[in-house]
């Protein structure tokens, strides 16, 4: 694949991540993918990967993606680096908490690995302590 041939796949993404898509984004992943994420742990599988999105955008919702930078790397295999600042709003039920209608925003990288044109793997990284302070599950306090 060509760097811009990746940059177009992770626009598509993000595009459908911001419609709130999960069928859209499972079709990104191969059939035997394997993602990483703070939240949702090990995923393997592309209807495993489309339930996950699932239960997320039942979690948050009006989500704003904002695409920081795009990294990609043709020497070591088909990958990037999708570096992301997100706003969404706490709709849903997450960790067992209900709702709290609070804004959140958090960073992160979701770093992809591609075979055939898919998502084979990703890994997400975020600081999901923020995450956690932001929702009111975490006190902190300022330096």
């Amino acid at each position: 694949m060509t760097s811009t041939e990746i940059r177009a796949i992770v626009q598509r993404y993000v595009d459908c991540w911001q419609r709130g898509d999960a069928d859209g984004l499972a079709e990104f992943y191969t059939e035997d993918c394997k993602l990483d994420s703070p939240m949702f742990h090990s995923v393997e599988g592309r209807a495993a990967v489309a339930a996950s999105w699932r239960n997320l955008f039942k979690s948050f919702c009006d989500i704003t993606v904002r695409v920081d930078e795009v990294l990609v790397d043709l020497e070591n295999g088909d990958r990037a680096a999708l570096i992301t600042t997100i706003d969404s709003t706490h709709r849903g039920e997450v960790f067992g908490m209900p709702g709290t209608g609070r804004r959140v925003e958090i960073r992160g990288v979701w770093v992809f690995g591609f075979a055939d044109r898919l998502i084979q793997t990703e890994t997400r990284l975020y600081d999901f302590t923020l995450l956690l302070v932001q929702l009111g599950v975490l006190k902190a306090r300022s330096a």
